[in-house]
């Protein structure tokens, strides 16, 4: 009787979930994908530029030499390593503000439907900006360059206001 009891329970914390909450759960899930993709698609590009630029391990003997690597090859590499460097000082933090925010608003229910839709664009436009700012970084565009960082910046700030606000409905 008592697990019939505690598993009756459970269904209803599961089924309590609204339907914003579990939008924002799995917005959160492919939002997080989408950026997994992105990383290591800047890390593909990072070792292109390395090759490019003759600066991979002696033994990758398929590099171009870096006797005659351009000056081009020079800057695509240190501007793919910023690339890098930049989502490693950025996307993981906020991956993991982005789900504990999420556990915080799915913990407290319906009444946190406005902190799961909040959720889901702070977190979209994160992506979005995180994309963006490889993109500008890539064509040189300094202003642009720092107006989508600071828009990414501001919205991970969101996202862990947003779920410290939601924990406490």
């Amino acid at each position: 009787r008592t697990s019939t009891i505690i598993s009756h329970e459970r269904s209803s914390v599961v089924l309590a979930m609204s339907s914003m909450i579990t939008q924002a759960v799995q917005a959160t899930a492919v939002l997080s994908a989408v950026l997994w993709f992105k990383v290591f698609a800047t890390n593909i590009g990072l070792g292109g530029a390395k090759n490019n630029a003759g600066t991979r391990p002696a033994e990758d003997t398929y590099q171009k030499d870096a006797a005659v690597a351009t000056e081009e090859d020079k800057t695509n590499l240190d501007r793919a390593q910023r690339i890098v460097n930049n989502d490693l000082e950025n996307i993981p933090y906020t991956m993991v503000l982005a789900w504990g925010s999420i556990y915080c608003i799915g913990t407290v229910g319906a009444s946190a439907d406005s902190n799961a839709l909040a959720h889901i664009v702070f977190y979209t436009i994160f992506v979005v900006c995180r994309f963006a700012h490889s993109i500008v970084y890539i064509k040189g565009l300094s202003t642009a360059r720092s107006i989508v960082w600071l828009f990414g910046v501001i919205c991970s700030f969101g996202i862990a206001i947003n779920g410290a606000i939601a924990s406490f409905k």
